[in-house]
């Protein structure tokens, strides 16, 4: 199905918000046209440059 198998995403984290945040969590996934899900994981990774600490590409597994 994928020529390389390492961009199939098969690890999932669960986060728990309550009704004010799941509510805008879906009001501005919706303004985006995105599924909330799909949302979550753009804003997740998004900000993953701005964390990087001096960590290195070879370290992460």
């Amino acid at each position: 199905m994928y020529a390389d198998p390492i961009h199939i995403r098969d690890n999932a984290i669960k986060v728990r918000l309550n009704d004010v945040e799941y509510a805008a969590l879906i009001a501005l996934a919706n303004l985006n046209g995105m599924q909330p899900a799909v949302f979550v994981r753009e804003l997740a990774l998004s900000a993953i440059p701005s964390q990087d600490k001096g960590f290195h590409e070879d370290c992460v597994a």
